[in-house]
């Protein structure tokens, strides 16, 4: 069959030596997984932090308790230490963020005063930002409610526990439901850059597909008794052959060398990149029918990649993104995929991650027979 004799000559050429088999394959695939791998551990890692609690009063520990309540930190409290100890802490790795609770705090809010306290991090993250706001309206809940009763001339020790027992009863609270809520779309950035991976590597498959324009190769063959859908099915085999390759491989490293977890089975993960792939060729053969060269294909399919990636919510949550913002990025694939792999993380089985899929086809049903239209022999190519 003509088309798998294309897609054999595509493959050869891009993994025709033991160096290209290295720097096409296994090279940028070990790389990538590196950088998920980093990215993985961090995300999953949760924030060290110290209190250093100076106060001998109960509203110092208070603080310390509400802060406890939160899942999302690993904190020590301890009664001892200077605070030039926990910055060099922060400063050495060995803990994220430190929170000194003054010695006189009690005395001080019995007093009618704003005692605060202090945190100390290396640099402003969301989390850190977020504990932040939580220690602020902590204390700004004591202090206001010890002014609340120094201006009525009732501030004491057993009223103020009172008001606070009383206003704590009173909060409102939260609590972990079974939403089926994954998590790719909160922390999209590890599989949001396999799916830039994807890309970038299609996009050097299908350079190779321009060069045979280019040089009139594809001329040739449109003249020998080979229908031109034969030759648009090989190059896409070709392309889709290399990248599924290439995706074994980052798959295998990720998953089972570096430890990733998806949150779904590694072979999910794959059939889901697997899809992609196959838009991806697509997206790639649009743009490279619509180009002139293979320097235009590089600059141009660059300019499509990064955008559609941050548009798809790759590196952040589509959720942070202005609500136009998110109603373009229904419009591309990598929003679809994500969000079939949040179903999947959360627990969904197959089903509910037919239309996600569905829709990834679609895109590259439409791209792939754009593609095989405009990339022709027919429109001459230019070197430069």
């Amino acid at each position: 069959m003509p088309s798998l004799t294309i897609a054999l000559l595509l493959i050869r050429r891009v993994l025709s030596t033991r160096r290209d088999i290295i720097m096409s394959l296994l090279l940028p695939a070990a790389v990538l997984a590196g950088i998920v791998a980093l990215f993985a551990s961090s995300s999953q890692t949760e924030p060290k932090l110290t209190v250093l609690n100076q106060d001998k009063g109960a509203y110092g520990s208070m603080i310390g308790k509400q802060l406890e309540i939160e899942p999302k930190y690993e904190i020590t409290t301890v009664t001892s230490g200077t605070e030039e100890q926990l910055k060099q802490a922060i400063e050495v790795g060995n803990i994220d963020a430190a929170i000194i609770i003054p010695a006189a705090y009690s005395e001080q809010l019995l007093a009618g005063q704003s005692p605060t306290v202090i945190l100390y991090r290396m640099n402003e993250q969301l989390w850190n930002a977020s504990l932040a706001l939580s220690l602020e309206a902590e204390t700004d809940r004591m202090n206001h409610a010890a002014s609340l009763l120094a201006q009525t001339g009732e501030l004491n020790k057993e009223n103020l526990d009172h008001l606070l027992a009383t206003v704590h009863e009173n909060r409102i609270a939260m609590h972990d439901a079974d939403l089926q809520i994954g998590s790719t779309i909160a922390n999209p950035e590890v599989i949001g850059l396999m799916l830039l991976f994807v890309l970038l590597l299609v996009m050097k498959s299908v350079s190779l597909i321009m060069e045979d324009r280019e040089h009139r190769t594809m001329a040739r063959m449109f003249t020998a008794p080979v229908r031109g859908y034969e030759i648009a099915l090989g190059n896409f085999l070709g392309s889709a052959a290399v990248g599924t390759m290439q995706l074994i491989v980052m798959v295998g490293l990720c998953c089972f060398v570096f430890g990733y977890d998806p949150g779904f089975s590694p072979l999910m993960l794959l059939l889901l990149l697997e899809c992609f792939l196959i838009t991806s060729v697509g997206l790639a053969s649009a743009i490279a029918g619509l180009v002139r060269n293979s320097m235009q294909l590089s600059g141009i399919g660059n300019l499509v990649i990064t955008p559609t990636c941050m548009l798809g919510g790759c590196f952040w949550p589509i959720s942070i993104m202005p609500d136009f913002m998110q109603k373009l990025a229904n419009f591309t694939p990598q929003k679809w995929l994500l969000e079939a792999a949040d179903r999947l993380s959360s627990g969904s089985g197959i089903n509910a991650v037919t239309v996600p899929v569905l829709i990834i086809l679609l895109f590259a049903v439409v791209l792939l027979a754009f593609g095989a239209v405009v990339l022709r022999p027919s429109r001459q190519a230019v070197s430069g």
